[in-house]
């Protein structure tokens, strides 16, 4: 006697009725509008060159964590300290959670390292860079001073140790406004901060 198997068949998919959607699409377009009403250029987002929708700033992403009543939490989940390279980077989460009731809403993810150029160099006048450094092979930019433009060359940070704490907290930063831009289904409006 062969025992009968039962054969797994998946159940039609169960799609929301149509004023659900309509409700919930409702939602994010007045949540939208009310983020365009409460933010403010320059301040809480900014263009910044590249991408074509306006940049999220950290301070934006905090006041849309606090408006859809979220507390955020941060874990370094993976992390270099090598004092002799020297290199140092973070890979940081954010978890948004819901103050009533702790539940996750939203997870962010930001990296952070001392290799990005903004910590792995620094603007140097001519009178400043090290000897022996030709300057004809040098990365250059013009700046305005009070004299007038003058050139700044691109010289190695000799003195990386004192970024660590600025990169560990760029990284959370990062994962910051990647967990507010998901809470509050935003990419359509801003971009993430790539300052």
């Amino acid at each position: 006697m062969t025992e009968k198997q039962e054969v797994y068949q998946p159940s039609a998919l169960a799609l929301p009725d149509s004023a659900f959607v309509t409700r919930e699409m409702k939602a994010v377009v007045d949540f939208q509008a009310l983020v365009h009403r409460l933010l403010v250029k320059g301040l809480d987002y900014g263009i910044i060159p590249g991408p074509q929708r306006p940049t999220l700033l950290k301070p934006g992403a905090e006041k849309l964590v606090k408006l859809l009543q979220l507390a955020d939490t941060y874990e370094v989940m993976q992390q270099v300290e090598d004092w002799d390279k020297p290199l140092f980077a973070y890979n940081v989460r954010c978890r948004l959670v819901r103050i009533q009731t702790g539940e996750v809403m939203s997870e962010g993810l930001g990296h952070c390292n001392t290799k990005e150029a903004r910590y792995a160099y620094r603007w140097a006048f001519g009178s400043q860079v090290p000897e022996g450094m030709n300057k004809s092979l040098m990365k250059t930019r013009s700046i305005a001073t009070k004299r007038g433009p003058a050139k700044q060359y691109r010289v190695d940070n000799d003195d990386i140790f004192s970024q660590v704490n600025t990169v560990l907290k760029m990284a959370k930063k990062r994962a910051l406004v990647d967990a507010a831009l998901s809470a509050g289904r935003l990419s359509d409006i801003f971009t993430q901060d790539i300052e």
